[in-house]
């Protein structure tokens, strides 16, 4: 039997007496692309950090690959997040002084693969995003852009089944932030589930569905009509 890889019910998260997410109904399909957009404070990072299974929800159920993350201990969700999710934030989070090959292969650290193996798989993720000149480069040797595709190499390195990407052209100028969204295009061709996290509504508007936030509640969930399907 085939599971959608994200399947959330009636969830909702509060802190204290504020409700961050409020009977959120979503699932998202293999393979899908899509966008979840909002303003700020609006919950879809809130929304993030369940689907990545960083956070638990208050109440609801939680589905991520056929797995109820509610029966789940802290280790097997762990084991889970590591095999099926892989993470690109607006920061783009690499150590100072390490080169782009090693920051890439820290990404299968708790993989068990031996090291030779990991910087394999970690030069073929960095050609596939076009640094494959830039492998022994340390990120103040890098730009904005660049540095952003070397922290989506080390997402998808793992060839996890979903991505998920935290405004991912938040820190970078439009050129760089268009290469950045074809690759994550190319990535959903090649089989990669894709949920961009977004305030940015030109970024939405170019996927094919789009789930709207605001005030802790799903909004709107539908697909986008681009201009050629307009009628």
């Amino acid at each position: 039997m085939t599971y959608p890889i994200v399947e959330l019910g009636d969830v909702t998260k509060t802190y204290g007496d504020v409700a961050a997410l409020r009977d959120a109904d979503l699932v998202v399909e293999r393979g899908e692309l899509l966008a979840v957009v909002g303003p700020s404070g609006s919950g879809k990072s809130t929304l993030l950090n369940i689907m990545g299974t960083l956070d638990r929800p208050t109440s609801g159920t939680v589905g991520i690959d056929g797995h109820d993350v509610a029966r789940l201990s802290d280790r097997e969700l762990s084991a889970l997040r590591a095999r099926t999710i892989g993470f690109v934030f607006q920061q783009f989070h690499l150590a100072r002084g390490v080169p782009a090959l090693d920051s890439v292969a820290d990404g299968l650290l708790y993989s068990g693969r031996p090291r030779s193996e990991r910087r394999r798989l970690a030069q073929r993720a960095l050609v596939r995003v076009g640094l494959g000149h830039r492998l022994g480069h340390e990120p103040h040797q890098l730009s904005g852009g660049e540095k952003q595709r070397v922290a989506l190499a080390r997402a998808v390195v793992g060839d996890p089944p979903l991505l998920l990407a935290d405004e991912p052209t938040g820190a970078l100028d439009s050129r760089s932030g268009a290469v950045v969204m074809a690759l994550l295009r190319e990535l959903n061709r090649a089989g990669t589930t894709v949920v961009v996290i977004t305030h940015d509504r030109d970024i939405a508007a170019f996927l094919p569905r789009e789930v709207r936030v605001r005030d802790g509640r799903i909004e709107h969930d539908a697909p986008v009509l681009h201009e050629g399907a307009r009628a």
